[in-house]
């Protein structure tokens, strides 16, 4: 049985030869393992385009032992149940996917009087290894919203989980026993590409610049395909990794000299990067490099981080800042947490918070009462 979402493909635009790029794993759960991660690598914008991403999941469930012992005097009949459930929940999948089978039922067995000795003898049944469950689960996505998340350098990442419940009995008495169970579970995960050349209107002479000490004008041509839907996205992130949509632009809204759009530091001081994505209505999608510049909100406390680079100790310089409570969190290019404190500040001065190892970071500085933020970069040597 195969369960299929959102299936459909893409072409390569004008005739070009579309090409994948596969993953395959195997992973082996032993008995008594119900849950594992599994990841693959993201897809470099810069080599190319993705058109839809497939994830193919293969569930081999095994019962590998059952075994029952008759405790009582007297001769008994011993059956068992058994059900599992088996998920697969990640990017791409709406809430998990996932197959099992519920309710098997083993016997009846005849079991003898208990002789007094343990596992073994007639008032004993055990049974081998046997396969109860063979499933595939594929999920196809192509919608260019959720394709965007495949694109990057780092990984995704899926949660893979089984539930297993079984129960035994016999016709009067008592009698001891166990289930135990295992999978064998095949992952399948592959791109549907076409070659960066293939791409029919690529982003030219894009550009980024200052206004004013808060504003940026981001700029941009292209070469116009009048038989092709598509629309821009201006999208910014403050650490060059992990970026979101801030304006929307349609193909029909460029100047005499292109494509233009100003932006509104909304995120504190500090440097912002932007890149621009061409989002075609088949899910064809294409970014231009990234660039940035330094911003500040005026309105926003101010941070400077003293020294910087440091060789460790960070301290702050606070300014623009009368009194008030705030919360300081650093973290690192992974986007983890490794400071957090609330600190009660009056009027501007430099205070000394704590050290660090070696690496780049971020840190920020949230007012706790309007919730207003500024961001600045951190080099420890």
């Amino acid at each position: 049985m195969v369960a299929v979402f959102n299936r459909g493909y893409s072409q390569c635009p004008n005739g070009q030869p579309a090409g994948s790029t596969a993953y395959d794993t195997t992973i082996k759960f032993g008995a008594g393992v119900v849950a594992t991660q599994f990841k693959f690598p993201k897809f470099d914008p810069h080599t190319g385009m993705v058109t839809c991403v497939n994830l193919c999941v293969t569930i081999k469930g095994i019962i590998d032992s059952v075994a029952m012992e008759n405790l009582s005097s007297a001769p008994q009949t011993g059956s068992y149940n058994y059900s599992r459930r088996d998920t697969v929940s990640g990017p791409g999948i709406p809430t998990f996917i996932s197959s099992g089978t519920n309710d098997l039922n083993f016997g009846p067995f005849p079991l003898d009087a208990f002789d007094g000795v343990l596992g073994s003898g007639t008032d004993f049944y055990s049974a081998g290894s046997d396969t109860v469950l063979t499933k595939v689960l594929c999920v196809n996505i192509n919608d260019s919203a959720t394709i965007a998340d495949f694109y990057g350098t780092d990984s995704v990442a899926y949660n893979y989980h089984i539930t297993a419940n079984a129960g035994w009995g016999v016709t009067g008495g008592s009698a001891s026993a166990f289930v135990l169970s295992s999978a064998l579970v095949n992952f399948h995960f592959s791109y549907c590409t076409c070659p960066s050349s293939a791409l029919p209107l690529n982003i030219r002479s894009f550009n980024v610049r200052k206004l004013t000490a808060d504003k940026a004008e981001i700029t941009w041509s292209g070469f116009d395909n009048p038989n092709a839907a598509y629309h821009y996205e201006i999208e910014m992130s403050r650490d060059g990794n992990n970026f979101t949509s801030v304006g929307t632009q349609s193909k029909t809204e460029f100047e005499a000299n292109g494509y233009k759009f100003v932006y509104t530091a909304t995120e504190g001081s500090g440097d912002y990067y932007f890149r621009v994505e061409q989002l075609y209505s088949s899910g064809y999608v294409r970014f231009t490099d990234i660039k940035f510049i330094e911003l500040e909100n005026t309105d926003k406390p101010k941070i400077n981080i003293f020294p910087n680079p440091s060789n460790g100790v960070v301290g702050i310089k606070f300014a623009n800042i009368s009194s008030g409570k705030f919360l300081i969190q650093i973290s690192n290019t992974q986007g983890q947490t490794v400071f957090s404190k609330e600190e009660e500040i009056v009027g501007d001065g430099v205070r000394y918070i704590t050290t660090l190892q070696r690496g780049m970071y971020w840190m920020r500085l949230i007012d706790v009462t309007s919730h207003l933020s500024c961001v600045n970069q951190l080099l420890i040597k």
